[in-house]
């Protein structure tokens, strides 16, 4: 099993995700042991900040694919961004001053854990209509989605793909939050699992523990839709 990584912050020096070049080469060789092989970088976009350059953005991740190279010939990485959603970004997409997955239609979208669900929902149907494919970032974040799976529902009727981070279906079977984020898998309410890594200590690449929980627990075609089939189709930019 070789998994795909959809959001990362695996570039050095970019965002407040690796620090360098020593810890994005220590997060790729914790990414070979996670059985990852194909890896999107996802710098944050915040608009007005001081984000790099596109071209910077590029440059830097060929200087981390030189180097994932060395650890797997077959280790393969691409760009995206994390988008900060503001009312901006979509003049911002225009311009290509921020960067969609892959090149593809699908957007990786993030928002404020304390947003409420109106604003979500309102943002991301905005997103769809202007030709973009909105991926919710981290759904098991926003508060006013917990317990409230009709809300999650109405985001992907209307044209929004869920991702939730990898490492909030591993922990105790008494933690209800654990239980809860499991729960929204067999509901068919996420679409991807990713690790949202940040450094090599703590926020890791983390997929295979995951994704052994999910083969024990759901039914296969779930499995690799959501861990293969899924990120597949986005680096395809063809319709989930």
């Amino acid at each position: 099993m070789k998994y795909i990584d959809i959001h990362t912050h695996i570039l050095p020096g970019v965002d407040d995700g690796s620090g360098s070049m020593e810890e994005t080469i220590m997060m790729l060789q914790a990414a070979q042991v996670q059985q990852i092989e194909t890896i999107v970088a996802t710098p944050h976009y915040i608009p007005g900040g001081s984000n790099l350059s596109v071209d910077a953005l590029r440059e830097r991740l060929e200087q981390v694919q030189a180097e994932a190279y060395k650890i797997n010939s077959n280790m393969k990485l691409f760009l995206g961004n994390e988008i900060y959603y503001s009312d901006s970004i979509i003049e911002d997409l225009k311009a290509g001053k921020v960067l969609t997955i892959a090149n593809s239609r699908y957007i990786l979208v993030e928002f404020s854990p304390k947003d409420p669900e109106q604003h979500i929902y309102q943002a991301m149907s905005r997103l769809v209509r202007a030709g973009y494919i909105p991926i919710l970032a981290h759904v098991e974040r926003y508060r006013c989605f917990y317990k409230k799976e009709y809300l999650i529902h109405d985001l992907i009727e209307a044209g929004c793909y869920i991702q939730m981070n990898s490492r909030s279906l591993v922990g105790n079977l008494l933690d209800s939050e654990t239980a809860y984020h499991r729960s929204l898998i067999k509901l068919g309410l996420v679409h991807l699992i990713a690790s949202d890594c940040h450094d090599e200590k703590v926020r890791i690449p983390y997929m295979k523990k995951a994704a052994q929980i999910m083969t024990r627990k759901y039914d296969e075609n779930l499995v690799n839709k959501i861990l293969f089939s899924n990120p597949l189709k986005i680096l395809g930019d063809k319709y989930i």
